[in-house]
């Protein structure tokens, strides 16, 4: 335990010392600073140090105190490597993400290493000059972001923003796709709009302002907003089964789907045309991100599209930022997204 424990101490100064935060000649806290930050004994706050030392990144003296060398001997690794934690390793799209980020840190002279969160291993994290983070939700993202703020590693998220902690976000405009969305679905006559989502509010912010924009847009009408809530104990197949239900036993009205992504809504789609409900003619359905299989499946589904490439540069961008000015508070970033309308809700194709 007392290894691990001052490990941590050494890996958040060499991190602070190969980002720039601390430059040659400052100051370090002292062994009685780190001991009561880290909660540790003044003897594991020392062996960090001395480890430092051995290594020449600081020089200490006694009675003086501890300081960064000048010139320490950062390895490449720790100070040029970037990496992009992914929660998936399937999604096409996600490749694009990597594709944009590395335009922006090769011509900055770093490079980019990606990993899977199941993968990743906190203590490895200072290791790399910075982080860009893609987080599933809240429950599988808190651990890992906690260990980077306790440490201040240089850190942007990428899709969600989480307003646990201070990092900075690129996202996209949720909010105005769902709203675009769900006004397209009142001019094509909807009586009946829903919203449908198996993700919690709480967890995934872009499921959360996607909802909102919905809101927006149903608030400017007279119709009745209708978000059809999962039920806790409920699988994702028996939820949608049990909104085909729904859909069936509605079919004097023509009803609107606003669906929280586009995995979602092909299936959903599958499932309305093997009960033989017509679409867009009784059930117009539009989903979110423009994924490839958007525009393989019949009929071709309306959505949002997230430039995911340019999201990655910004990440990028917004990451050397840190890194290059970490006295400064670095902002989020919100893109817009384009909407794509398709045979899903609506029989002549146009592009907005």
């Amino acid at each position: 335990m007392t290894e691990l424990l001052y490990k941590k101490i050494y890996h958040f100064i060499k991190q602070q010392i190969d980002s720039g935060q601390l430059q040659a000649g400052d100051r370090l806290p002292t062994e009685k600073a780190l001991s009561e930050q880290f909660s540790v004994s003044r003897i594991t706050s020392k062996r960090a140090l001395v480890e430092l030392e051995q290594e020449g990144l600081i020089t200490r003296s006694r009675g003086k105190g501890s300081f960064v060398t000048e010139g320490p001997a950062i390895s490449a690794k720790a100070s040029r490597d970037i990496l992009l934690i992914l929660p998936f390793a399937s999604d096409y799209e996600l490749g694009d993400y990597a594709k944009g980020i590395m335009t922006v840190v090769a011509d900055k002279g770093y490079r980019l290493m990606v990993q899977l969160t199941s993968t990743v291993s906190l203590e490895e994290l200072a290791d790399y000059a910075g982080v860009i983070y893609y987080p599933e939700d809240v429950n599988h993202s808190i651990e890992l972001l906690f260990y980077c703020a306790q440490r201040g590693l240089a850190l942007v998220l990428l899709d969600k923003a989480l307003d646990l902690f201070n990092f900075p976000a690129v996202v996209a405009d949720n909010k105005g796709g769902a709203y675009e969305l769900t006004k397209h679905l009142i001019d094509q006559d909807c009586r009946r709009i829903m919203f449908v989502a198996t993700a919690s509010f709480g967890e995934v912010s872009s499921v959360r302002d996607r909802y909102l924009g919905y809101l927006a847009a149903m608030a400017e009408t007279e119709l009745k907003a209708n978000y059809f809530a999962k039920l806790k104990s409920e699988s994702n197949a028996a939820y949608l089964e049990r909104l085909v239900d729904d859909l069936t036993a509605a079919t004097a009205e023509k009803t609107g789907l606003v669906v929280e992504n586009d995995w979602l809504a092909i299936q959903l789609i599958q499932k309305i045309l093997q009960v033989g409900l017509s679409i867009p003619d009784q059930v117009a359905v539009v989903g979110f991100d423009n994924s490839q299989a958007s525009q393989l499946i019949s009929p071709q589904l309306t959505t949002a599209a997230q430039d995911f490439y340019q999201m990655g540069q910004q990440a990028a961008q917004l990451l050397i930022e840190q890194l290059t000015r970490s006295d400064q508070q670095t902002a989020s970033c919100q893109l817009p997204v384009k909407v794509f309308i398709r045979e899903s809700s609506q029989k002549s194709l146009e592009m907005l």
